[in-house]
């Protein structure tokens, strides 16, 4: 006796036919990757950033009031104030004091591409973000350590003040977390190293959130912090390089003590 069974079935086109597979052999055959969700804020980033690229907005050109820009994407200030940040860090927008915001050069937009196309594609992919800042990073210490200036050390001091203050407010402190990197990598006077850095960092803010929740970390960012000031302030580019190194495994360290999925991860404080 033929028995009927209800199968739900999928269609599956080719040049000329249609096939009929049961669902369960579909998805027995493939894989699926979480949807990762897109802030706000990143929309707006990617948006500039197609402008950007399709020529809608030309090297120099002067981007419209932070309030405008709001009212034109439909969305609130703060998102468009942290995508402006973020495509600063990258070199693709500057920001002028009391001018406003300008599209940045031709020359930088081309150089960094290959890192566009990594926060397209690979935006979730912490493992091998954490590799590229642990080659990168101890080395833009190491040239601050030559080339900072006594007033950058003096904004470093202010700003592990000011993280001291802000032990209790993960979300505050990753603003002067960021600062302190910011103020580093300004000091080591490479350009490329520059741009090459903060786009790293730009990328592993999917991280910080997580990392920021693990209990001690930001106490224990703090006093790596201490420790990469001092071979600032003694200007000895292997200290620094070390220090720096030995943050950087913490911060892995506490993402993954985190229990979160390196590819699924999400986030805003590095530490």
């Amino acid at each position: 006796m033929n028995v009927r069974r209800n199968v739900s079935f999928i269609g599956l086109t080719t040049e000329r036919r249609c096939f009929l597979l049961p669902f369960a052999s579909v998805t027995d055959a493939m894989s699926f990757d979480p949807i990762v969700q897109v802030s706000v804020s990143e929309q707006v980033a990617q948006r500039l950033l197609t402008m950007i690229r399709t020529g809608l907005l030309k090297p120099g050109q002067q981007l419209p009031p932070e309030r405008d820009l709001a009212s034109m994407l439909g969305v609130g200030r703060p998102a468009v104030r942290e995508a402006i940040r973020g495509l600063a860090l990258l070199g693709l927008l500057r920001i002028r004091q009391g001018e406003g915001t300008f599209v940045g050069s031709l020359e930088m937009r081309e150089l960094l591409e290959p890192l566009e196309m990594v926060i397209e594609l690979n935006a979730g992919t912490l493992e091998a973000l954490f590799d590229a800042r642990l080659v990168i990073e101890p080395g833009v210490a190491a040239l601050a350590a030559m080339h900072i200036s006594d007033a950058d050390i003096a904004r470093l001091h202010t700003l592990v003040d000011d993280e001291q203050a802000l032990l209790g407010n993960p979300e505050t402190f990753s603003a002067a977390d960021m600062a302190f990197h910011e103020t580093i990598v300004d000091a080591c006077e490479n350009p490329f190293l520059q741009s090459i850095s903060n786009s790293l960092y730009l990328l592993g803010k999917r991280s910080r959130r997580v990392t920021s929740q693990v209990d001690g970390v930001l106490a224990r960012s703090l006093q790596d912090h201490r420790h990469i000031l001092d071979a600032l302030k003694a200007r000895d580019p292997e200290q620094a390089a070390q220090a720096m190194r030995r943050h950087l495994c913490r911060v892995r360290d506490a993402y993954a003590a985190s229990g979160s999925p390196v590819s699924a991860a999400e986030g805003t404080a590095d530490i």
